[in-house]
């Protein structure tokens, strides 16, 4: 039977109304005709341990699906590998969500012998064929077996503990001593400041963690100040839901306590304590200073370790090379002159680059002018030596 998301039920446990996704399905409508448990999904799980089948059968049985142990576990192993972060709740959602897959839906919790019959045949054709002995076969099915009483499962009771304290009951003994002692103006301070929706010692104990952060951290403005009342009220109900045994609200309160602690910055590092291992002023700083002495700028003193001893063996290395090295001085003039020359170079190609397209024509038409003379002088001389030989003068 389909039911509205929307539509609300309400809790015989903890006499809350919750919307439908906060009450599991039952397929027993004969019992339950609006297909949901009369407990939420908390109440019902408050007390579930997911290793221990005596106390989840029953609501397994409430909610009308088989018991298949395998399937249990395999969700066991998926899910459940850190117990200390595991509810419940988390198991058994999932399981039920499970049953109502195609190949298990028709099954019901009347059929949990049947099932439970078919896989230890299976479990016994499998232990047999990989040689296991009848004794051995025996005893495995023995520690699978579940015994299903005729009047089936009962909720488990869970006994209260006697000397569990309840903050909701009414006020005794030592609180009663402290609230007596405040006066018209404290309570009225008190609840203004804390509100209404607290009691008298919870007043007190609010004010006490206050008063004790103050002191413990550097509270500055507004803001911060209000920061630190979330703290205290935080802290608050969390101690409340763990002594009523609210696990999973405590939890949630552990988890807003911590966000509030880390949005207030109040960490180590802003305890005012006067043994405090903290810096927090430049002051201090320069007394440290003064008390213990400077770093030196520089080191001095012999290497300490590898590191050091490295670095000083490469200063050596170098030293030696550049002072004792034959030759090098030779090596260092010629690279500098050959460097030189180069530079020299680079610069007449540059002057070159430089000349314009008629500079560079009329530099070829001196320099064709120029071996022209010459020519005419070289014919000139050829011809009066030739004439004074003809003359006998050579």
């Amino acid at each position: 039977m389909a039911v509205d998301k929307n539509q609300t039920f309400f809790c015989e446990k903890c006499h809350r109304t919750m919307r439908a996704d906060e009450f599991y399905n039952s397929n027993n409508l004969e019992k339950y005709p609006d297909g949901k448990l009369k407990q939420c999904k908390k109440c019902l799980t408050l007390h579930v341990d997911n290793w221990n089948p005596d106390t989840f059968l029953w609501i397994l049985q409430e909610c009308d699906v088989p018991y298949i142990p395998d399937e249990w576990h395999k969700l066991l192993e998926s899910y459940a590998k850190d117990p200390n972060k595991v509810t419940g709740m988390t198991i058994l959602g999932r399981y039920l969500s499970k049953m109502r897959l195609k190949q298990f839906k028709d099954y019901r919790w009347k059929d949990t012998t049947f099932l439970q019959e078919l896989a230890d045949n299976r479990t016994e054709q499998t232990m047999k064929r990989q040689g296991y002995s009848a004794a051995e076969i025996a005893q495995t099915l023995n520690e699978k077996k579940i015994i299903i009483p005729e009047e089936g499962f009962k909720e488990p009771i869970i006994a209260a503990q006697p000397d569990a304290i309840d903050y909701f009951d009414e006020i005794s003994g030592e609180d009663s001593a402290i609230v007596d002692d405040l006066t018209d103006e404290d309570k009225t301070f008190l609840r203004l400041k804390w509100g209404k929706a607290y009691k008298p010692e919870e007043w007190v104990k609010l004010e006490q963690l206050y008063q004790e952060m103050m002191q413990s951290y550097d509270i500055q403005g507004a803001g911060h100040e209000d920061i630190l009342k979330l703290v205290c009220k935080t802290s608050l109900k969390a101690n409340q839901l763990l002594d009523i045994g609210d696990v999973d609200g405590a939890q949630k309160m552990v988890k807003m306590y911590d966000s509030l602690m880390k949005s207030g910055k109040f960490t180590a590092a802003q305890n005012k304590g006067e043994n405090g291992e903290f810096v927090d002023s430049i002051s201090e700083f320069v007394l440290i200073c003064e008390k213990e002495g400077f770093i030196p700028r520089f080191y001095t003193d012999q290497p300490n370790d590898r590191v050091d001893e490295t670095l000083l063996d490469l200063k050596g290395y170098t030293r030696s090379l550049v002072v004792e090295e034959m030759n090098l001085g030779n090596l260092i003039e010629s690279a500098m002159k050959k460097m030189y020359e180069e530079e020299q170079k680079e610069e007449d190609e540059d002057i070159e680059d430089e000349l314009t397209l008629d500079e560079v024509e009329q530099l070829k038409d001196e320099d064709f002018g120029e071996y022209t003379d010459f020519l005419e002088e070289e014919e000139i001389a050829d011809e009066e030596l030739l004439k004074q030989m003809e003359e006998g003068q050579i």
